[in-house]
């Protein structure tokens, strides 16, 4: 999606979706009519396993990309 709402030179990820987790539907999971209304993967799945080295939290809001034109 191009936006002005990213700055130039960054990629944005949604990263609140769920309903998936490393490809499983978890549906199944969710009380009778609370289902997600967008169904996706986390991007924390898919971000690096760097963490902070003073609070040991993980750090899943940032991470190396390629773009390349399509």
């Amino acid at each position: 999606m191009v936006t002005e709402r990213v700055g130039e030179g960054v990629a944005f990820m949604p990263f609140h979706f769920g309903g998936h987790y490393q490809g499983e539907d978890l549906r199944s999971k969710y009380p009778k009519g609370a289902d997600p209304y967008v169904l996706g993967e986390s991007s924390n799945t898919a971000q690096t396993y760097g963490y902070d080295s003073v609070t040991q939290m993980q750090e899943t809001k940032a991470t190396l990309c390629k773009i390349s034109a399509a």
